[in-house]
């Protein structure tokens, strides 16, 4: 039921209600976080369909789930929330101060092995710093998602991110020694296809990895793996677990190999293809406190805990 357009200025409270209650999916989980009663949440989001005329949330047994009109006002919404939090920062004397709620997205491999280990000392040095973590293997939007820093391989050529370096890397295959002893080591990829293979659901049952010969010239091998998992966490726990020959991110390996769980394969042969692990923010969040402290935390970390190559 659609009204006419009309002005409406909405309370922030109200806005704070529907983008926490999206994010938990569900009235009561927004209420416990904000310590309130549910009825507060729920009359500020029916206070904002009111106010606008519209339909923002769906209601159904798996949760709330946005409306389209809901999704877009929850977009703009992340964004002036940010926007008045950083606002109300430059205006007091607290103006450097890092305080306040970071959402920090990153796959939940890189979460596990290189942000969560370290999060204490984070915590410790900004006590009034709380952090948000959103594990995924998909791409998170900053925008709609309101993700202040995200942790990312690629990064397209975009006016709408910010990305600094944290560090290089390589990627190299691994097996468990349990599995090597099984089924036999091999002296040249071509051999590859003769072993179980671990990759991941988002390259398909084929994939191509690159090595390079003696002569230092590119060669490549098609696998078609038996086993294939929706994270790179997944491909990494089935590799320790013994489930084949599988490649990884060599930071992401350290400590498995070190602790005798992974043994790299066909060392001589690796591409030695660089990567680089980026801290992407939103050109509208960079400038802030918070966002500024996190990244040059991690900047530190990649380099003297995560034994990252330096960026030159």
């Amino acid at each position: 039921m659609k009204k006419e357009p009309r002005s409406f200025l909405p309370d922030p409270a109200d806005l704070r209600w529907l983008v926490r209650s999206l994010d938990l999916r569900s009235f009561s989980a927004a209420a416990r976080e904000m310590d309130v009663a549910v009825s507060v949440v729920a009359r500020g989001v029916d206070r904002l369909e009111a106010g606008y005329g519209v339909r923002l949330l769906r209601r159904s047994t798996h949760g709330l789930s946005a409306t389209p009109e809901g999704a877009e006002l929850a977009q703009e919404a992340r964004a002036l929330l940010a926007q008045l939090e950083d606002i109300g920062a430059s205006l007091s004397d607290q103006r450097s101060r890092v305080a306040g709620t970071l959402r920090l997205a990153s796959s939940q491999e890189i979460c596990e092995a290189l942000v969560l280990p370290h999060l204490a000392d984070l915590q410790a040095r900004y006590p009034a710093l709380r952090v948000e973590l959103l594990a995924d293997d998909r791409v998170a939007d900053l925008v709609t998602e309101g993700i202040d820093v995200a942790l990312r391989t690629t990064v397209g050529h975009s006016d709408l991110v910010v990305a600094r370096e944290l560090g290089r890397f390589e990627r190299r295959l691994y097996a468990a020694p349990g599995y090597l002893e099984q089924h036999g080591t091999p002296a040249d990829p071509s051999e590859l296809q003769q072993h179980h293979t671990v990759t991941h659901t988002a390259q398909g049952p084929a994939v191509t990895w690159v090595f390079r010969n003696a002569q230092g010239k590119p060669l490549e091998v098609t696998v078609r793996s038996r086993l294939a998992a929706s994270t790179s966490a997944l491909v990494h726990h089935a590799l320790v677990s013994g489930a084949g020959i599988g490649m990884l991110s060599s930071p992401l390996a350290a400590a498995d190999v070190a602790q005798g769980r992974l043994v790299e394969v066909l060392a001589p042969f690796a591409s030695r293809t660089v990567h680089t692990l980026y801290a992407v923010s939103s050109p509208g969040r960079r400038n802030a406190a918070r966002v500024k402290a996190v990244i040059d935390f991690l900047v530190k970390a990649s380099k003297d805990r995560w034994a990252l190559a330096p960026v030159r």
